[in-house]
C-alpha cells in the first residue's frame, strides 16, 4: 500500500480531467481575485473560506509561519474549526521546519484512507475525523527560509481528494492560492497600535497638568492626596511609555486622548 506522498516542487499542470474539473478549477481561481486589493486580515479570511468551499473541503486551515533562530513561529492562523489538524502535527512539523532552497519552493503531504495501512496514524486520524483524505502544503515566500505559508485541507468521504479534481491539479491550485495569500498577507499594512486606555481619574490628572497645574494643586482640586495624584501619573507614564508630564501630555494629544 502507498504511504503519504511528499513532493519538493510544484507539479506540472496536467490536462483537465473534463469540463466539470475545469469548471471547479476556474471557480476556485476566481475566488482569489480579491487578494490583489486585500487590505485586512478579514479580507484574507474571506478568500480562504471561499476558495476552500469551491474545492469542497470539509475543513481548512491556512497559516503564515516565520522562521527564526529559535525555530518557526506562527504569525497568522485562519481555521474553520480550532486545531482540527493537531492530530497530524508530527507529520506537519517536518514540512514547516525545513526551509526551501529557492523562492516558490513547496512541499506537500497527501494521505487517503485507500493509500494508508489501517494501523497507521494517518488512517486512524482520518477515520476519527470522518474524512477520506487530507492535503498539507507548505509554500515558501520570495525569500526562502524566512517566511512560509501552510495550507491544510480535509476532504469528506468518497473517492479522490477533491472530486472532480485529481491530486496533481488540487496541489497546483493550492500552491497558487498559498503563494498569493502569503504575498497578500505580507503586503498588509502593520497593525495600528491600540490607544492606551487611561482611566477617568488618570485623564483628569493629565488634563489639569496640561493647563499648568502641579500635582499638589491637582490633588486639592480633585480632593485627593498628592501621593494619589503622583500614583496616577506613574500609571500614565507606563501606559504612554514616557517618563515625564510634558511627554505624557504630548503623547496624549498626539493619540487624541486630550
Amino acid at each position: 500500500m502507498k504511504g503519504p506522498v511528499h513532493t519538493s516542487k510544484p507539479p506540472r499542470r496536467g490536462a483537465a480531467r473534463g469540463p466539470e474539473s475545469q469548471e471547479t478549477a476556474t471557480r476556485a481561481l476566481s475566488t482569489l481575485r480579491p487578494l490583489f486589493e486585500a487590505s485586512s486580515v478579514a479580507d484574507l479570511k474571506k478568500v480562504v473560506q471561499e476558495f476552500t468551499d469551491e474545492l469542497g473541503a470539509r475543513r481548512h486551515a491556512f497559516s503564515v509561519i516565520e522562521r527564526a533562530q529559535g525555530g518557526p513561529s506562527l504569525r497568522w492562523l485562519c481555521e474553520d474549526v480550532p486545531r482540527w489538524w493537531s492530530g497530524f502535527r508530527s507529520e506537519l512539523l517536518p514540512l514547516v521546519t525545513r526551509s526551501g532552497s529557492r523562492p516558490g519552493h513547496i512541499r506537500t503531504l497527501r494521505c487517503a484512507l485507500d493509500d494508508t495501512p489501517p494501523s497507521s496514524p494517518f488512517h486512524r486520524e482520518l477515520r476519527r475525523l470522518g474524512a477520506h483524505s487530507a492535503l498539507f502544503l507548505v509554500a515558501e515566500a520570495q525569500h526562502p527560509g524566512a517566511t512560509a505559508a501552510c495550507f491544510s485541507l480535509l476532504f469528506g468521504a468518497g473517492s479522490g481528494y477533491a472530486p472532480p479534481l485529481g491530486p496533481g491539479q488540487l496541489t497546483s491550485l493550492c500552491h497558487h492560492a498559498a503563494s498569493l495569500l502569503l504575498d497578500a498577507y505580507l503586503r498588509l499594512p502593520p497593525p495600528t497600535p491600540k490607544s492606551a486606555r487611561l482611566s477617568a481619574r488618570e485623564l483628569e490628572c493629565l488634563r489639569w497638568a496640561a493647563v499648568g497645574k502641579t500635582s499638589w494643586e491637582t490633588a486639592h482640586i480633585l480632593g485627593v492626596s498628592e501621593r494619589t495624584v503622583n500614583f496616577h501619573f506613574s500609571n500614565v507614564f507606563g501606559k504612554l511609555k514616557v517618563n515625564n508630564k510634558q511627554a505624557a501630555i504630548a503623547q496624549a494629544i498626539f493619540r487624541g486622548l486630550l
